[in-house]
């Protein structure tokens, strides 16, 4: 799904209501199964696997360094099945829709070096929200 080449096409940065979705489905579809081999087939089910993954595996440092922070060392450590060379975060990025496809190095930079925080905003936005 997210493994097309997009070599000579031109893409253009979306919205981020837009790309964001894009990430989202990106990161859910790296989820096949549970730890116990079970397929994960729902939205939902997906979510709550990488919640209950990222709070069991690395809960502990949530209130060292706060919820965010946690969850983008968690992800630093490949914690999932995303990309995590730069150039290939790059590509992600421009298939995605989050950058033009002929990014400036300054830019190129500035993806790679905030990939895995702008993972974990995406992620912890999978969480139920509060109700007042």
């Amino acid at each position: 799904m997210f493994n097309e080449s997009t070599k000579g096409e031109k893409m253009t940065k979306l919205h981020h209501t837009e790309y964001k979705k894009n990430y989202k489905n990106y990161i859910l579809s790296t989820i096949e199964e549970d730890t116990e081999g079970k397929p994960i087939k729902t939205e939902q089910e997906k979510k709550n696997n990488i919640l209950d993954r990222y709070n069991s595996e690395y809960g502990w440092n949530i209130e060292r360094v706060g919820k965010q922070k946690a969850m983008e060392e968690w992800l630093s450590g490949l914690a999932l099945n995303i990309e995590f060379y730069d150039d290939a975060i790059v590509d992600l990025a421009i298939k995605l829709g989050s950058i033009n496809s002929d990014p400036s190095n300054k830019l190129r930079t500035k993806v790679s070096q905030n990939y895995f925080n702008f993972m974990a905003n995406v992620i912890l936005g999978f969480e139920p929200k509060e109700v007042a």
